[in-house]
């Protein structure tokens, strides 16, 4: 297991995730489905202050830059090499380098958004992950590319990019509905991109 939670190290897997993200980039028409359908929850729920956990090499800070101009985007992730690929690649400094088993209460006070990108579900240990984002209090959570499953939560594993070997995490749905009525969270999903609001009311 500790190999699979740091496959998403490597400096040369940003890079083609980042050749990948460039192409999607080239108009909104070739934006991937789930960016379309996340900007569409984040424009109708309004967020100020957005932390990217898990940003590999930054590419949602153009999505952001270009689509969600009232909201302050910042990335983070654990790979020191996706970070210093982001800021080069974006000339930001928006981006910083933490494991997102070690955020605090404090790290993300200051943003009402933490937006996870498939973080989860690519990390063996997707549920205990969630569930300590969700610990965290912030007032709202888009959880992005998310699997659900009627099974006990699950992961097999693949071959990203032709170079690591990582996970597909899926989430038990009956845990999940449960960790959010936990932590006073509503749901409101579109397909597999879930966005959860605390303590308001459902649409």
């Amino acid at each position: 297991m500790s190999d699979l939670k740091d496959a998403w190290k490597s400096a040369e897997v940003f890079k083609k995730q980042l050749a990948l993200n460039l192409n999607q980039l080239e108009s909104s028409e070739a934006y991937a489905l789930h960016w379309k359908q996340c900007i569409s929850l984040i424009k109708q729920f309004k967020p100020l202050n957005v932390l990217d956990l898990g940003c590999g090499c930054g590419a949602m800070s153009e999505v952001f830059f270009r689509e969600l101009t009232d909201v302050k985007y910042t990335g983070m992730d654990y790979s020191k090499d996706a970070i210093e690929l982001a800021k080069k690649t974006w000339k930001s400094n928006n981006f910083f380098v933490k494991n997102v088993m070690d955020l605090d209460e404090h790290d993300v006070s200051k943003y009402d958004l933490l937006f996870a990108g498939a973080l989860f579900d690519v990390m063996p240990n997707g549920d205990e992950a969630m569930e300590h984002v969700m610990k965290l209090g912030s007032d709202s959570l888009l959880l992005s590319r998310m699997k659900l499953t009627l099974q006990e939560s699950f992961y097999t594993t693949y071959r990203a990019y032709e170079l690591i070997e990582t996970c597909a995490f899926h989430h038990n749905r009956d845990n999940f509905v449960a960790l959010c009525e936990k932590y006073s969270y509503n749901i409101h999903p579109v397909d597999d991109n879930i966005y959860l609001v605390k303590n308001d009311k459902p649409i």
